[in-house]
C-alpha cells in the first residue's frame, strides 16, 4: 500500500463547493504547491480541525496528505493573518475576489509559485489597509502577466519603435502598443503616460515612499486595458469584477 505524503503551506482559500452533507471540496491558491485542490473532510463539522479557518480573504497556513491519483485531503488549516478590513467595502470585496480568481487562473500548474503568491498577499493587504481597490488591483494585474510571461512590449511601438509619441494603441494580438501612424488600425487608445505607468508597474518599480501613485486619468486608462488583457491571455471572461 502506498503511503500518503505529507505537505504544508501558506495560502488563500479561492473556492468552497459542498459535497455532500459534510465534506466541502476547497481550492487554495498556496505558495509551495500552486493551485491546489483538496477534500476536506467534515469540513463543516470538524472544529478541531479547521476551527472556523476556511474563510476567504484570511492568510493560512494549511497542511493536507496526498496520494498519487486521488484528490489531496485537508488535514489542518489555521490563520495567519486576517484581512477583514475587505469585507467592510463591495469593491474591496469584489476586487479581493479579482485577484484570488487571476491568481488561481494565470497560475494553474502545480508547483510552487513563491513570486506569484507574494504578489497576491501584498494586494492582499493594501486591499485591507485601504488602498484604492482599482489602483491595486492593476498593479498586481501588471505583476502577475510579467511573471507569467505575459507582460506585453511597452518599450515604444511594435513597428516604429517610436518611444516618445503623444498617444499609442494598445493591441492585444500584436502584444503591446503601436503609434497612431503604423498598422493595423484598431486598439485601445493610452497616453504615454499610461504606457509608462504600466511599465512600471510590471515591473515592480516603487516610489521612494514605496508605492507608485497611479492618478486618477492613467487608473481609468488602465482599467479599460488591463483587464481585458488578461482575459486575451487567458482565452475566457474573468467573472469577478464583470462588465461594468
Amino acid at each position: 500500500m502506498i503511503r500518503p505524503s505529507f505537505h504544508s503551506s501558506p495560502a488563500f482559500l479561492a473556492r468552497a463547493i459542498d459535497l455532500g452533507e459534510a465534506d466541502r471540496r476547497l481550492t487554495f491558491f498556496t505558495r509551495d504547491a500552486g493551485v491546489l485542490v483538496t477534500v476536506g473532510k467534515s469540513a463543516w463539522r470538524s472544529r478541531k480541525r479547521f476551527g472556523g479557518a476556511l474563510q476567504r480573504y484570511v492568510l493560512l497556513d494549511i497542511a493536507w496528505t496526498q496520494r498519487t491519483g486521488r484528490m489531496a485531503v485537508l488535514s489542518s488549516a489555521s490563520v495567519n493573518r486576517s484581512f477583514w478590513g475587505i469585507v467592510e467595502d463591495w469593491e474591496r470585496v469584489r476586487h479581493a475576489d479579482h485577484l484570488l480568481e487571476i491568481a488561481s487562473e494565470l497560475f494553474p500548474q502545480a508547483g510552487p509559485k513563491p513570486r506569484a503568491f507574494e504578489v497576491l498577499l501584498r494586494g492582499m493587504r493594501s486591499i485591507a489597509d485601504g488602498e484604492p481597490p482599482p489602483e491595486t488591483a492593476r498593479r498586481a494585474e501588471a505583476e502577475f502577466l510579467a511573471i507569467g510571461g505575459w507582460g506585453p512590449d511597452l518599450s515604444g511601438c511594435r513597428k516604429c519603435k517610436e518611444k516618445e509619441g503623444r498617444s499609442y494603441r494598445f493591441l492585444a494580438s500584436e502584444g503591446g502598443v503601436l503609434c497612431e501612424a503604423c498598422p493595423p488600425g484598431g486598439g485601445s487608445p493610452l497616453s504615454l503616460g499610461a504606457v509608462k505607468t504600466w511599465r512600471a508597474l510590471q515591473a515592480g518599480k516603487t516610489t521612494a515612499r514605496g508605492r507608485l501613485r497611479i492618478p486618477v486619468v492613467i487608473a481609468e486608462e488602465l482599467r479599460a486595458v488591463i483587464p481585458e488583457y488578461v482575459e486575451y491571455c487567458l482565452g475566457k471572461q474573468l467573472r469577478s469584477l464583470g462588465k461594468k
